[in-house]
């Protein structure tokens, strides 16, 4: 088991697809405390080849469709916010304002190939999860003792199961309060790096 943690970046954290959604797609305001600390790198977000190979399958489903649809018109949202701050045109592939549903998908696993640090695929730990998409996801946190963070219920049922082997798993609705208990508030961190 590897307990790492980057001192320089904060505690480390694994973050399931649906909460990368409601970062930068959904604008939840539940995981803006979270999406900040990101931003100011108060966090050391950690994520394997499959992560990253999730995010742009889901953002092609016919559901979200929609929800991209939203940032073509939009001058200012947490997404654009985000895409200014990393120099807005990573790689050449995406431009403001956005002209496409592809280009609102690809601004968001732009953040997520920007604040996210790669790492190998962990082994499969002890507990299953009854979901097996999210298996990956707390493999990874069980693996480096990683905080997990997800809104998936079967993610969280584990919270007690992935406590014994130096994990953690909070809520995306708690996030917030996670942040705050580790003196880690992302509003407040952020304000004084900009």
């Amino acid at each position: 088991m590897s307990c790492v943690e980057n001192l320089a970046q904060g505690p480390l954290i694994v973050i399931d697809t649906n909460v990368v959604l409601d970062l930068w797609l959904f604008d939840n305001p539940d995981v803006a405390p979270l999406r900040l600390a990101l931003e100011s790198r108060c966090l050391n977000w950690i994520a394997c080849e499959r992560m990253f190979g999730e995010l742009p399958r889901v953002l092609t489903y016919a559901h979200l469709q929609a929800k991209l649809g939203v940032h073509l018109n939009n001058a200012i949202t947490p997404l654009t916010k985000a895409l200014e701050m990393m120099g807005s045109q990573p790689q050449g592939t995406v431009q403001l304002p956005f002209m496409s549903h592809d280009q609102v998908a690809q601004g968001i696993v732009a953040c997520m190939q920007h604040w996210a640090q790669s790492c190998e695929t962990a082994p499969r730990c002890r507990y299953q999860c009854k979901d097996p998409d999210d298996q990956v996801f707390v493999d990874l946190a069980a693996q480096h003792c990683a905080t997990l963070f997800s809104k998936d219920k079967a993610v969280l049922k584990l919270k007690n199961r992935l406590a014994r082997l130096g994990a953690g798993v909070v809520s995306a609705k708690d996030s917030g309060a996670w942040l705050k208990a580790l003196g880690l508030d992302g509003r407040k961190r952020y304000a004084n790096t900009h």
